[in-house]
């Protein structure tokens, strides 16, 4: 079965969009299916993890402008190349001639829970809408997500199929010692830490956070520093450091990590905090919990649907509540190693073949139902 995919997520973004379309496709070329990838992009370049791979082939589409290569330039060669199913990420090429799969990771934009200009906004959920109704199926990775581009794109319960996200291989525990040390090597950071990543965007809660901290530290809570791994632009970084105040100077933005760092400083961390108030799933927190890290968590639908078992979680907007469910895995040594193994057992439970496998299924069903 060929299929066909916009890697644009793969070559442009360093975001979840990434990683799910890597995690997918490389699962899907390993396994025994008779599957070809073509993965078409329009700048950049092909991404190492899926260079080499027999069953992965990259396809250059250059196009003058952003709009024509989706809507004329791609459409023209994916006929050519006789593609049997086209996947994309919330927006599909309205005129590809085979079947189409879209994946539609969250409701966000149609909810307005980010900053957006007009155009922007319109845009977007223009092409979305318009993708949910043309694609024979659309994929949701939570049963949250589903209901809310159901209710937001107006899509019917049964033509949306929920695919969970998974773990991949390299996030487990590293030896807390081992780890301590490398990300003492690495960040120059010593000691107890509270950790959070992908933080940047309004909704993920990071001032929430800050005020947290600030107030662990006015309780002389053992902890030595609050960690933001991640890119962010610098209003964000004056914000976090306004809500932190006196305990500004113990915060620390570590930039971009590398894949293969971020097991390392899950693992070294005392815990993982995510106060975000909305997410189409959560993959950090799963990926902390696989690492043996105890994880507090905002209680967004999403988030609690699948780690309620194995993690606190707190009203996301309130920052005392974070505080005190931080401060009890921190002087709680029963708590945190609980919550270690419970986040270890439930994360195991998550794998990106897993996603493959429920996503092959909706390949066979739309092959079979032209």
């Amino acid at each position: 079965m060929r299929i066909g995919y916009d890697a644009r997520p793969i070559v442009l973004f360093r975001t979840g969009m990434r990683t799910y379309s890597v995690n997918l496709i490389r699962e899907l070329a390993e396994s025994e299916h008779d599957f070809e990838a073509l993965l078409y992009f329009c700048e950049g370049n092909p991404d190492s993890v899926l260079i080499g791979i027999e069953k992965v082939k990259w396809r250059k589409v250059s196009a003058p402008f952003g709009w024509w290569w989706t809507i004329f330039q791609l459409p023209a060669v994916v006929g050519k190349d006789r593609v049997a199913i086209f996947h994309a990420e919330y927006s599909v090429p309205p005129l590809v001639s085979c079947p189409t799969i879209v994946t539609v990771h969250d409701a966000i934009s149609a909810m307005f829970l980010e900053p957006a200009d007009l155009k922007t906004r319109v845009i977007t959920n223009a092409f979305t809408l318009l993708a949910v109704h043309r694609s024979r199926f659309v994929l949701t990775p939570s049963e949250s997500a589903k209901r809310d581009v159901a209710q937001r794109f107006f899509v019917p319960k049964g033509k949306i199929v929920v695919t969970p996200y998974g773990v991949s291989g390299n996030f487990k525990p590293v030896p807390k010692d081992k780890a301590k040390r490398q990300i003492a090597e690495r960040f120059g950071i010593e000691g107890r830490f509270v950790l959070t990543v992908n933080f940047s965007r309004p909704r993920k809660n990071a001032h929430i956070l800050a005020k947290a901290f600030r107030e662990l530290v006015a309780r002389k809570v053992p902890v030595n520093w609050l960690v933001f791994a991640g890119v962010c632009p610098e209003s964000v970084k004056k914000l976090i450091l306004q809500m932190a105040g006196d305990a500004s100077e113990r915060v620390i933005f570590t930039g971009f990590v590398p894949d293969d760092d971020l097991p390392i400083l899950y693992s070294a961390a005392d815990v993982f905090a995510f106060p975000s108030r909305y997410e189409g799933f959560g993959l950090p927190v799963l990926e902390a919990m696989a690492c043996g890290t105890p994880v507090v968590a905002g209680d967004a639908p999403a988030v609690n649907e699948f780690a309620k078992p194995a993690a606190i979680l707190v009203p996301p907007n309130d920052w005392k509540s974070l505080a005190e469910a931080i401060e009890q895995v921190l002087v709680n040594e029963n708590l945190a190693e609980s919550l270690r193994q419970k986040g270890l057992k439930l994360a195991s439970n998550y794998t990106w073949a897993r996603t493959a496998s429920l996503t092959w299924q909706v390949y066979q069903k739309t092959i079979s139902n032209p």
